[in-house]
């Protein structure tokens, strides 16, 4: 058995646990085969769509960098421990605020949206309630989870490019599940898939500890 801890910004993807254990060993290759078909989006976040390491996720075994071994030929022993650490793609100097101040219309701004956290392939934004967001009934308009969808989705892209450039929506799909009223609104968009001229991500909305909403996105890169 070899023991895989999960650091804090991927734990959504193993219903909140810090460690996971699975029965492979002998390669890491063979662990990450296995992290793939138990839990398929923590193994996205992991490896990309050739089953490479993605750029900035790091990963260790029993405290070895793998990429100064032997990457995922690197040896797993049995009852070894395998850690992953992802780090911010834009790095230290990344700053999705300003990404939000610098390129979006004055109508997105007002919307109050700030970032939580972004990381290689993901983006987090708080959308804050307002009654100014509120449609008849007292609930929060659509178009604002839909843009704030959007938003997020540069953000995540931006992220994992480290930096911001030209892109544009060519599609977004949103579901509404329930209501949200006089609270914030978290939106994590999670790229599915970033090439160079496409991106695929994957948006969750929470508010509290609901899930208001859900949408898909692709964007061209330009």
């Amino acid at each position: 058995m070899t023991t895989v801890l999960i650091p804090g910004a991927l734990r959504s993807e193993v219903d909140g646990a810090s460690r996971v254990t699975v029965d492979a060993h002998g390669t890491l290759r063979a662990v990450l085969d296995e992290v793939d078909s138990r839990w398929p989006r923590l193994g996205r976040r992991i490896r990309d769509e050739q089953g490479e390491l993605r750029r900035y996720v790091n990963v260790y075994v029993d405290g070895e960098d793998c990429r100064v071994l032997s990457g995922q030929e690197t040896e797993v022993a049995a009852n070894a421990e395998v850690q992953v650490i992802p780090s911010v793609a834009g790095g230290a100097d990344f700053d999705g605020d300003a990404i939000l101040a610098a390129n979006f219309a004055p109508w997105v701004q007002e919307l109050g949206l700030t970032v939580e956290e972004a990381g290689p392939d993901f983006a987090t934004l708080r959308l804050p309630w307002s009654d100014k967001l509120a449609r008849e009934g007292g609930a929060m308009s659509g178009q604002a989870l839909m843009a704030a969808a959007d938003t997020a989705t540069v953000i995540a892209i931006s992220s994992a490019k480290g930096g911001f450039g030209p892109m544009t929506t060519v599609q977004l799909s949103t579901t509404f599940q329930r209501p949200v009223i006089g609270k914030d609104v978290l939106v994590t968009s999670r790229l599915t898939k970033l090439g160079r001229s496409l991106a695929f991500a994957e948006i969750t909305m929470t508010a509290g500890d609901a899930l208001v909403a859900q949408a898909t996105t692709v964007y061209a890169i330009l």
